[in-house]
């Protein structure tokens, strides 16, 4: 496969090698990977609570990622404009989002936008760090 502008966007709350392992699997297929970080307002819309770690700490953190080139921010979106403007050719999820349509992700793939599903790290997510930490 033709390395291509990889977009992986996320909440990245608790930073963990789950997280690691989704930017590490994107990097392979990439010849740049951009990442969309979700603003605090729309992580507490779509689950109910504000991430632990704020918006700003979360892109500095996301910056550090030697597999990351480019950090945005998003807002639990696929903003078309947003990645036309920065020539994006696929987009990767985790396997947990697979059935599940985010908004933009139609017209994003009608544009000639690949969607592509990685599989979840099963052994670890945000949610269970939280309810360890409980």
């Amino acid at each position: 496969m033709t390395k291509k502008i990889v977009y992986v966007q996320g909440s990245w709350d608790l930073f963990h090698v789950g997280h690691v392992n989704l930017l590490q699997r994107a990097r392979k297929i990439a010849k740049k990977l951009i990442v969309g970080v979700n603003i605090d307002k729309s992580i507490k819309g779509h689950k109910g609570y504000y991430p632990v770690i704020n918006f700003r700490d979360r892109v500095k953190i996301l910056k550090a990622c030697k597999y990351v080139d480019k950090v945005v921010k998003s807002d639990l979106t696929f903003n078309i404009i947003q990645l036309r403007r920065l020539k994006v050719e696929v987009i990767v999820l985790g396997s947990d989002w697979k059935g599940k349509y985010v908004i933009g992700q139609i017209k994003a793939e009608e544009e000639g936008i690949k969607v592509v599903y990685f599989s979840y790290t099963k052994r670890i997510s945000s949610t269970k760090i939280r309810e360890k930490i409980k």
